[in-house]
């Protein structure tokens, strides 16, 4: 019974911490107001672009334990030897998982005691939007570990690992009081502190294609399941319109 309490109590002890994250980052800005991503999974260039910018800017620290490099590699049209040459710095084989050399206990302690989530299946379950908007609201704070802050996950343990290509942004809030009476800081605008290798529109790009592959990492079946299912939609349709007049051939004579 006692077991049972504790566990009671830590879920609702959960719940709450979430709940007041949540409602912390619902009043900082309005959603979607950076945009909407457009994902194009039959967009193989743009794949292919994520793809790199995945293993190089993501896989260091951010597994994909349920995929294999020669799988994408075969959905993207990316030959072997491109793919060994320019996308496997661990040393792995063509045909190993994407996993990362760092261990978990290594993470926690580097990363504020969190453990950095398998991209293989965490982005499915937030949804391409989040990480859209996640990756496009870093900004400067000084008050972090590792000077940044971030608009939608707000105290994030990650560290802006595309400043170099977007630069450096400050955020700059207003206070406004709430319906509960406690006052939250709403979101103005970003000024640029320190500007990147990249203008804004190609940033935007880099953003789009990263966030385009992850959402083919989260389910790779999807780029064949989609053609699959347009094929047996067709025969479906096929197969109605002999059954139909199947049916009117068997029931002429009952009229």
């Amino acid at each position: 019974m006692k077991i049972l309490n504790k566990i009671l109590f830590l879920f609702v002890l959960s719940m709450l911490v979430m709940s007041a994250a949540w409602s912390a980052s619902e009043h900082a800005y309005e959603k979607n107001q950076f945009g909407k991503v457009n994902i194009e999974l039959n967009n193989k260039a743009s794949l292919q672009r994520g793809a790199k910018y995945f293993v190089n800017y993501c896989l260091s620290c951010h597994p994909a334990k349920h995929s294999r490099y020669k799988r994408v590699a075969d959905d993207l049209g990316i030959r072997e030897d491109l793919m060994i040459d320019n996308m496997i710095f661990t040393g792995q084989k063509f045909g190993e998982l994407m996993t990362v050399a760092m261990k978990r206990e290594d993470a926690q302690k580097w990363f504020l005691g969190v453990d950095p989530p398998d991209l293989s299946t965490h982005v499915r379950a937030i949804g391409p939007q989040a990480v859209y908007e996640f990756l496009k609201t870093f900004y400067v704070d000084d008050h972090r570990p590792f000077g940044v802050n971030n608009l939608y996950l707000p105290n994030t343990a990650m560290p802006h690992v595309l400043a170099d290509l977007q630069g450096l942004q400050r955020a700059d809030f207003h206070v406004e009081p709430s319906t509960d009476g406690v006052e939250h800081k709403a979101f103005d605008k970003f000024e640029t502190v320190k500007p990147g290798a990249l203008s804004d529109k190609e940033y935007e790009q880099v953003v789009t294609d990263i966030v385009n592959f992850l959402a083919y990492l989260s389910e790779p079946a999807q780029l064949i399941r989609k053609k699959v299912g347009v094929g047996v939609l067709f025969f479906l349709g096929i197969l109605g319109i002999l059954a139909y007049f199947l049916k009117r051939n068997y029931w002429q004579d009952v009229h």
